[in-house]
């Protein structure tokens, strides 16, 4: 989200009615925010009478604008037609500005005499998408989302046309999805979805996949311009992954593609052996348009000479998180290697190693003692999601929304390695090749099991991450307890936690062990179990205490899914 931020929300009654709820909201989840908010709902106002005060807000300059009417559009005779170019005349005007632009779709109407829902906010919404698809920008679709979540639609009304508490708390969910979500992110694997790489390191899940020549398709001018035509004025990060990216042999056009553009950003996760000077001479240095995530790989190169290059992007302004991946021959030398970097104030982000080493499939081949060591140095999320696979399938997630990953040809899908190249969830977007890119509107739900990617985690709604800015794996980092302090000094918050604790174990998605654990994990899913019951259980090793436990646990479960 922008900071400082000016947040106007301008619209009819509906928008004076959450704008104190959306301000309460975005105070108190982010309080390091400047933020102010502009009321301008207006009662009984269509959007021609927006129109005639759009000069005045447009003085203020907002970062952000919600624009709010329909409602009495229908009501007040204002045609579909002119009801469009208000709204696209509103948004030029707010564009011209630098504003980032929000249009909310129309909440709900319903006759309770006749018992009867309004047709007419569907076809005033549906104006509303339309132009979302044609210019390119994030709606907040309050219709679509209020037809999901509440069914009997009356039930978040006090009137035909007003929302009860229900019913603003729902819009209020609706904006701050978007509100609060500045960047659009784009993983593209412009050389090759298995891309070109200088280093063959032993625990990597594309050995022996790595294409040898790049695969790059077209010319940079055609890709500037199809994103251009794909994502309009959005605020872009081109996210460079998989393989060596800065190897590729268009990866100084990128540079230069993203330096010709003030609004986009570009993201890189590359193992510092080569192009540095590329970047040191690229003007997105100077404008800090460029975020770089260093992979440390021991097999490949000494921490003495990787310490040197680090230290030189950090010379050049760029502050970079080391990613460390614990490879099952590395554990005895981890503690060691994290003490040499944060000696540098250095972030050191442990990944869990995926694959197979000596016959065990990992991360589950860790023993417990290991998971335990590489989680003192790990953060939150890393812990749960990556580390302990904590289940994250069917849940709402932002990748199609404000996350994607396209391949070469320009195919656009969800986020996950999971869906192989051209399948339906790998190219269910579009292609920005052929003009058919159509992402989601609302966050949807995940089609699948993500691999465990920090983007994929920290776009699952329920977490309830903020936004990955700047670099994301430092973001990331923070937001679960792995940080710089005022001082400089990297701090890791589970350093000297007690995973033997079976509730710390239960917070953290430890498998469980004991009968300990197992009651540890019910009650952090808020079964009840008396202190007499968790005495007998824990003291006891009878069958019949087995038995119980296992019952409970199986009504437990019942309990749950309902």
């Amino acid at each position: 989200m922008e900071n400082p931020c000016k947040l106007l929300l301008f619209g009819d009654s509906i928008t004076k009615g959450y704008a104190p709820i959306l301000n309460r909201l975005l105070n108190e989840e982010y309080p390091e925010i400047d933020l102010t908010v502009f009321y301008e709902g207006i009662s009984g106002e269509t959007s021609r009478d927006g129109l005639k005060r759009l000069e005045r807000l447009l003085d203020i300059r907002p970062d952000i604008v919600v624009i709010g009417f329909g409602m009495n559009d229908w009501r007040k005779g204002v045609t579909i037609e002119e009801y469009r170019e208000n709204l696209l005349k509103m948004l030029k005007s707010f564009e011209s500005v630098g504003s980032r632009v929000i249009i909310s779709t129309v909440s709900p109407s319903y006759n309770f005499e006749r018992k009867k829902y309004n047709l007419e906010v569907d076809r005033y919404s549906q104006v509303v998408r339309d132009i979302a698809y044609e210019k390119k920008i994030k709606i907040a679709d309050i219709n679509a989302l209020w037809k999901r979540e509440i069914r009997k639609v009356e039930k978040g009304l006090r009137d035909e046309l007003h929302p009860n508490r229900q019913g603003y708390e729902l819009i209020c969910k609706c904006l701050m999805w978007i509100v609060t979500r500045k960047y659009t992110t784009v993983l593209w694997q412009y050389n090759g979805r298995e891309a070109k790489c200088n280093y063959r390191c032993p625990y990597c899940y594309y050995l022996g996949l790595h294409n040898p020549e790049d695969r790059f398709t077209g010319n940079i001018e055609q890709w500037h311009d199809r994103f251009k035509e794909s994502f309009g004025t959005q605020k872009l990060i081109l996210y460079l992954a998989y393989g060596e990216p800065t190897i590729g042999k268009n990866f100084n056009d990128i540079l230069d593609m993203v330096g010709s553009e003030p609004n986009w950003k570009i993201r890189i996760t590359s193992n510092i052996s080569s192009q540095i000077g590329l970047i040191e001479k690229s003007k997105i240095v100077k404008n800090k348009q460029i975020n770089i995530n260093a992979s440390f790989h021991p097999s490949m190169i000494k921490r003495e000479a990787f310490i040197k290059k680090i230290l030189k992007l950090r010379d050049l302004g760029i502050e970079v998180p080391i990613i460390y991946v614990a490879y099952p021959e590395y554990i005895s030398r981890l503690s060691d290697d994290i003490d040499f970097f944060t000696a540098y104030n250095f972030l050191v982000h442990v990944r869990r190693y995926q694959g197979m080493y000596k016959n065990k499939l990992y991360p589950w081949g860790y023993t417990d003692l290991e998971k335990q060591f590489i989680a003192k140095y790990s953060d939150d999320g890393m812990i749960k999601y990556l580390l302990n696979q904590q289940k994250n399938t069917d849940q709402l997630t932002y990748s199609g929304l404000h996350f994607f990953v396209m391949d070469n040809a320009g195919n656009v899908g969800y986020d996950s390695n999971l869906f192989h190249p051209y399948t339906k969830y790998r190219c269910i977007f579009g292609n920005i090749n052929t003009g058919n890119f159509r992402p989601n509107l609302l966050p949807e739900y995940y089609p699948g099991k993500h691999e465990g990617t920090v983007d994929g985690v920290a776009n699952l709604v329920d977490y309830n991450y903020k936004e990955l800015v700047e670099n994301n794996i430092t973001s990331f980092a923070k937001q679960g307890g792995v940080f710089k302090d005022e001082r400089g000094k990297v701090i890791y918050s589970n350093l000297h936690k007690n995973f033997n604790d079976p509730y710390i174990r239960a917070e953290f998605n430890f498998p469980p062990r004991d009968i300990k654990d197992r009651i540890a994990i019910l009650r952090a899913s808020r079964v009840n179990i008396s202190r007499k019951d968790y005495f007998y259980y824990t003291k006891t090793k009878t069958k019949n205490v087995l038995n119980k436990f296992l019952k409970i646990k199986s009504m437990a479960k019942n309990i749950l899914n309902k």
